[in-house]
């Protein structure tokens, strides 16, 4: 994922795109633009007649998401691998998953671990890494 993510990376830098070479969160204008492409993305999606437009449209729409940790500074292998460990934990005591009954969505069983502190710790390890700083304090203004 890290390959891919470079690749966006390389996309960003060759156009001008905002970079972040240290984790940060993202001004409330950048998630608002971030947003507006993905949806119109998952609108192409929705729209599309063959598998290879659906393809396409799922391919930008991960292309804009590993951008968008582009500009956050966040290399998501290990991210990914936290949020993917979770998942995988969602069965239930007697070994078996259970759905949302309105769409059929995997539901966390009782006792389900949330990511978030093991997402945190691997954020605060990027951000020693790049600025020897690993605190919550942002890492920087995002160039629009």
């Amino acid at each position: 994922m890290n390959e891919a993510w470079r690749k966006v990376k390389a996309f960003h830098q060759a156009y001008s795109v905002p970079v972040s070479d240290q984790p940060g969160k993202l001004s409330e204008e950048r998630v608002a633009k971030r947003k507006k492409w993905m949806e119109e993305e998952l609108d192409e999606f929705a729209k599309a007649s063959t598998i290879e437009d659906q393809a396409d449209a799922m391919i930008d729409t991960i292309y804009l998401a590993l951008g968008t940790l582009v500009e956050m500074g966040v290399k998501p292998e290990a991210v990914f691998q936290i949020v993917h460990e979770a998942n995988m934990s969602k069965l239930w005591p007697d070994g078996k998953p259970r759905y949302r009954e309105t769409d059929g969505k995997v539901i966390k069983p009782p006792g389900w671990k949330d990511p978030q502190p093991r997402i945190r710790e691997e954020i605060r390890k990027q951000k020693m890494e790049t600025t020897g700083d690993p605190s919550d304090e942002p890492a920087g203004v995002q160039k629009d």
